[in-house]
């Protein structure tokens, strides 16, 4: 591998190590500085919002599924598959 491509991928995953530290381990000593902290409003920005649709479902009836009984024919004809039967005892 070549030297360049190890380092900056060593230095793009200490930059992403350090990002999290920091982001997980800074505090506010009031609710106002932390509304005004840009990595607490990136970090709260991005969570989805919960939504709910309570629809009723609807049902309804497609038709009738009819079977037919489907019967099948067992052949145990060795002549016509080239298989040897067994052999006769004499």
């Amino acid at each position: 591998m070549r030297q360049w491509v190890r380092w900056s991928a060593l230095l793009c995953l200490s930059l992403l190590l350090w990002t999290a530290a920091a982001e997980s381990t800074h505090h506010h000593p009031s609710q106002t500085e932390a509304a005004s902290c840009p990595i607490c409003v990136v970090a709260h920005s991005a969570r989805p919002a919960l939504s709910f649709d309570r629809s009723a479902p609807a049902f309804a009836a497609l038709g009738m599924l009819h079977e037919d009984d489907a019967l099948a024919k067992a052949q145990l004809d060795y002549s016509e598959r080239g298989i040897r039967g067994p052999p006769a005892v004499l």
